[in-house]
């Protein structure tokens, strides 16, 4: 295919995005929005499914032996398990693999596909002819682990695993998509495949794209988006998301936004293998705004205590322990006095108002504080807290950080007073139980590990 011909393949995808946007766009005005919140009964969703077949090596991965850390036959296997329990509650689920063999039903020998294919996976644009869905998301056993012209390993497919955080490359608003831009290059990938499907499946084409970030050219992930209500949005920012969208969301969506900071940043860039990372377990913990932030109903959240109370902006168990164990450990002081920054401002809340984007300071005041004001009531992952000061750490430390390290946070809501979670979290789940949530829990050993949860695992494309 000549640069002239590609370039055209590649505008006419462009057009066919834009009148997808537009199609959707009427009948989102026709039916009303096709979501509201992120709480509520979930109509329909987009998963990606993982198979024992994915191929487990990519380009952009430093690791000197493939899968070393990790089991994928029991991680296909729980994630599977999580997709059955989503159909058995009544919602219907839009696998990305089916959406992918539809799309490229629907451009083959249009030029379309074969310029997408050539920009986005140039390894298989040689031989576009040959290329299916089972291929791009690498489960093709003969391009795997084949050996090249010199004798040695040649990559041919990319692992797409991570493609099942659906959450994080697109995410429903009541205006419409709004289409997200990775930090990660190797997670750029999944947004690139994302807006072929919403193109070009018919499976996706009704819904309005109203947003995309990688035309806009700002870092914006899903997980660190909670749609409250049809005005108001919150979004975490400063590590996955980058805090000059807000402004702009907040006028393009006409809602108002609420920021909530992970890390203090001006801006973000993709981040390189060179790139210094201090307070980056922290940063890992604390990943998305899902990580440490979910709705489980009207009002009511599950979160993590301490850290989103400017009260403990500097004495909640995490400082503590980080204080006290650099002294004894052989701790980073960088890494120490980085994280011991970022817990004090983490949480910390700004307002910027629909249409106009205007910029609200609300006093310093980190996420919980100014969610009391508005009456909301919390569970707190790990449960109640015992009292005296001793055993408050203690329990923190030893119940509260464990399960929130195993995603006891990050959950999904698909009928109203039911929510799914990772099993291994039983304080958590009394916890919300005690409050009135039903929890349906399932094995996630192998997922949890990943950093992510059930609200990152599905991207809820309709709500009633």
């Amino acid at each position: 295919m000549s640069d002239l011909t590609r370039r055209a393949a590649l505008a006419m995808g462009g057009a066919a995005l834009a009148a997808a946007g537009a199609a959707g766009a009427q009948t989102a005005a026709a039916g009303g929005p096709f979501l509201k919140t992120d709480i509520g009964r979930l109509k329909r969703v987009l998963m990606h499914t993982i198979t024992p077949e994915d191929h487990v090596l990519d380009q952009l991965g430093d690791s000197v032996l493939p899968s070393a850390d990790s089991d994928p036959v029991a991680a296909a296997a729980q994630h599977a398990g999580f997709t059955a329990r989503m159909r058995e509650a009544g919602v219907e689920v839009v696998e990305v693999a089916e959406a992918l063999e539809a799309a490229i039903a629907e451009t083959r020998g249009s030029g379309v596909f074969e310029a997408w294919l050539d920009a986005v996976f140039p390894r298989l644009g040689a031989n576009p002819a040959a290329v299916t869905a089972q291929r791009i998301l690498g489960r093709d056993r003969s391009a795997q682990f084949t050996l090249g012209a010199a004798g040695g390993y040649h990559h041919f497919a990319d692992d797409s695993t991570s493609t099942m955080w659906t959450r994080d490359s697109a995410f429903m608003t009541p205006q419409g998509l709004v289409m997200c831009c990775s930090r990660s290059p190797r997670r750029r990938r999944e947004n690139m495949l994302l807006r072929f499907l919403y193109a070009h499946a018919p499976q996706l084409k009704r819904y309005p794209v109203v947003f995309d970030a990688v035309e806009e050219g700002l870092i914006i992930e899903g997980g660190d988006a909670t749609v409250v209500d049809e005005r108001l949005m919150f979004l975490g920012v400063g590590n996955r998301t980058d805090p000059r969208v807000a402004p702009v969301l907040a006028r393009r969506l006409n809602m108002d936004i609420l920021t909530v900071q992970t890390a203090k940043v001006d801006y973000l860039r993709p981040r390189r293998p060179s790139d210094p990372n201090p307070a980056g377990e922290l940063l890992l913990l604390f990943l998305h705004l899902d990580t440490y932030f979910t709705l489980v109903g009207p009002r009511h959240a599950l979160t993590v205590p301490y850290v989103l109370e400017r009260e403990h902006a500097e004495d909640n168990p995490l400082a503590r322990f980080i204080r006290g164990a650099r002294a004894e450990t052989q701790m980073s002081e960088e890494d120490a006095e980085a994280s011991l920054a970022m817990l004090k401002d983490l949480g910390v809340v700004t307002l910027y108002r629909a249409g106009s984007g205007k910029r609200e300071d609300l006093g310093g005041a980190k996420l919980v504080d100014h969610l009391r004001r508005e009456r909301y009531r919390f569970t707190f992952t790990g449960g109640r807290a015992p009292r005296g000061d001793a055993d408050a750490f203690r329990h923190f430390m030893s119940v509260t950080y464990p399960e929130h390290r195993r995603q006891a946070t990050n959950i999904v809501q698909a009928t109203p007073g039911r929510v799914f979670a990772y099993s291994g979290n039983p304080a958590t789940m009394a916890a919300l139980e005690a409050d009135g949530i039903k929890v349906d829990d399932f094995p996630a050993r192998e997922l949890w590990a990943w950093h992510g949860g059930p609200h990152c695992l599905t991207q809820p494309l309709e709500r009633a």
